[in-house]
């Protein structure tokens, strides 16, 4: 059975302050907005919480005019219809993220997602076994709660085609009010942040089984006042072995209703990723990258000797490993991108 909690905060006087989410000011179908792509490497600002607060990304770099389209969309008009037969909504972030849903004058509720990754292509997540509460009406700062979810998860990698069942939990809040300050001296003085973040646990199958967790965490900034859509979004998925340190693959999207004034590089986008997995062990290493040049790794041992090498093409290769004898060693990626390095147990 669902559990789901509420949680309110003691200070009762965050319920008096500012907007809140709920029925009147849910989107309708065809709102949309073009948001100006930000760098990835925002802060956050998941400290700045409470009444009154203030969040400075008045200085926040853009890439030049670069944006991506937010919408509520039909969800029979989209290419996963089958797969949402009882969604009414669907919050679409122009390639990354699109979230089905439907609502009461209650609650929101998600049947799941869809979401793409270069590496992992399109991941498809339905929570057909027990579906994902997302928001509570009406939902104030201060609130939040939680909740248990689950499903099936679809999606091919490296040609592999993967559809493991999935569990979850997220925890849903409103965070903070107060002032967004945002480029060309733009200050929304009324401003409420929305924060979720859900992590979804399976197995899949790549070489051998490994435990995996898809975790998301998503602020949005509502301005009530000038519209039913997000003014500012940080968004961050990330796909890891679950207890790792480093994952697998991650994504971060950024967007602001405000043009940024500050620019940052085309070539600040397009650093590669390089993960090692398992790690430690028993031999058989997965080396994924988000990558399409070609990579030279170079496994060195603590002699500096050269104990393995070999050159991938695409984005996924299974390292044979199993004649090194156990212990750490170095691996070392050369590409046109630059000379990536992170060490490694063999078990």
């Amino acid at each position: 059975m669902k559990k789901q909690i509420l949680l309110l905060f003691s200070a009762i006087p965050f319920m008096n302050f500012g907007q809140s989410m709920d029925q009147n000011n849910e989107p309708v179908l065809g709102q949309n907005n073009q948001l100006f792509m930000c760098d990835s490497l925002t802060d956050p600002l998941n400290s700045t919480t409470g009444t009154g607060v203030v969040w400075d990304y008045s200085q926040i770099a853009g890439f030049s005019g670069q944006t991506k389209v937010i919408e509520i969309v039909d969800p029979a008009t989209t290419a996963d219809a089958a797969s949402f037969p009882t969604s009414s909504k669907a919050f679409s972030i122009q390639g990354s993220i699109t979230n089905y849903f439907n609502s009461s004058s209650t609650e929101r509720i998600s049947q799941g997602f869809v979401f793409q990754e270069p590496s992992f292509g399109t991941v498809l997540a339905t929570f057909d076994t027990d579906q994902q509460t997302t928001v509570q009406y009406p939902f104030a700062n201060g609130d939040a709660f939680e909740d248990a979810f689950s499903g099936q998860l679809s999606f091919t990698f490296n040609g592999i085609p993967q559809n493991p069942t999935c569990t979850g939990n997220s925890y849903a809040s409103i965070d903070g009010s107060g002032t967004l300050k945002l480029p060309n001296s733009t200050n929304l003085n009324n401003v409420i942040r929305y924060k979720i973040v859900d992590t979804l646990f399976t197995q899949v199958v790549f070489v051998i089984p490994l435990d995996i967790e898809l975790i998301r965490t998503q602020y949005e900034y509502y301005d009530y006042a000038n519209g039913n859509l997000p003014v500012f979004i940080h968004s961050s998925v990330t796909i890891q072995q679950l207890g790792a340190t480093t994952p697998l693959l991650e994504q971060t999207v950024v967007l602001s209703a405000v043009e940024p004034t500050n620019f940052v590089g085309l070539s600040e986008t397009e650093n590669a990723t390089f993960n090692f997995f398992p790690n430690p062990s028993n031999g058989n290493v997965i080396f994924t990258t988000n990558s399409n040049t070609i990579s030279t790794v170079k496994i060195i041992d603590q002699t500096g000797r050269i104990a393995h090498q070999e050159e991938i093409y695409g984005n996924y290769s299974t390292l044979d490993l199993n004649n090194l004898n156990s212990g750490t060693y170095l691996a070392e990626v050369h590409s046109e991108n630059g000379v990536y390095q992170t060490r490694i147990v063999i078990q």
